[in-house]
């Protein structure tokens, strides 16, 4: 069976875990850490191009403490590093604890897309196989908005290219 999207394997910090029907009822998937909306409001330039020079680095700063700020506070700093499978519509990961089919996951994740960014990713269980010692799960996102799916499709493209010229160097 061939797939329709591109799937990529990486090492990121991630952590799963099972959620109730109830809990996933309104659950969105959402981003922590982002740029804030107000960092894209144009400020006027002053006169003076080194104190505009200035300003802007200022901005940028803030806004990057802000987001690790941010990310630290729903404790994504602390998840510990997992070899994943991820495209766009879902995830595939190792786990010590067995899933049923149809279980609902909430999964934490960090991607660096052009500064690191929290996910809450949501997903359903579809396959759930023993393999030795831990379980391979296999999930299909929920609740997954386009702007955060085309945000993934863009990770995912750019880890595609750094293979490609990892290949082409070699």
């Amino acid at each position: 069976m061939e797939r329709e999207v591109v799937r990529i394997d990486v090492i990121l910090p991630f952590k799963a875990q099972k959620i109730s029907p109830e809990e996933a009822e309104n659950k969105i998937a959402r981003i922590i850490g982002d740029i804030p909306f107000f960092s894209y409001i144009p400020l006027k330039d002053t006169l003076d191009e080194g104190l505009n020079s200035w300003l802007k680095l200022i901005n940028a700063k803030l806004d990057y403490l802000i987001s690790i700020l941010t990310r630290e506070k729903e404790g994504f700093n602390d998840l510990p590093l997992q070899k994943i499978n991820i495209s766009e519509k879902g995830i595939r990961f190792p786990s010590k604890t067995p899933y049923e089919i149809g279980d609902l996951v909430e999964i934490k994740t960090v991607i660096d897309i052009y500064q690191p960014v929290g996910f809450y990713l949501y997903g359903e269980v579809l396959r759930c196989e023993k393999r030795e010692d831990i379980y391979e799960v296999a999930i299909k996102f929920v609740n997954l908005p386009k702007d955060i799916k085309e945000k993934l499709s863009y990770f995912i493209l750019c880890k595609e290219r750094e293979l490609i010229r990892e290949l082409r160097s070699e």
